[in-house]
């Protein structure tokens, strides 16, 4: 049976693919991947951290999911440019 994998560790997955698929591109996904990692910190807190009240845990799930969305909408478009950006270079070397 497959493990399941923390918040956490799915995140950094998430991280090391898109760094992976889009090289430098990544930059313009920075500002909401730190919102996720915020987000998902307060969530998920370490072993011993403090947890969120449930009416501040509601509101901070709320807004992960909102950065979520938007983080998606963003990956989308560097991904499109980063596979243009690949596209134009192979033809570019093929003198097309």
């Amino acid at each position: 049976m497959k493990e399941l994998l923390g918040p956490r560790t799915q995140l950094g997955r998430l991280e090391q693919a898109v760094h992976s698929e889009l090289g430098s591109l990544v930059a313009g996904a920075e500002p909401l991947l730190a919102q996720v990692r915020e987000g998902v910190a307060a969530l998920f807190p370490e072993p011993g951290g403090t947890r969120l009240a449930p009416k501040e845990h509601e509101a901070r799930h709320e807004k992960l999911l909102r950065s979520m969305d938007e983080l998606e909408d963003v990956l989308e478009a560097l991904q499109l440019a980063a596979r243009s950006g690949r596209s134009g270079a192979s033809a570019a070397r093929r003198g097309g």
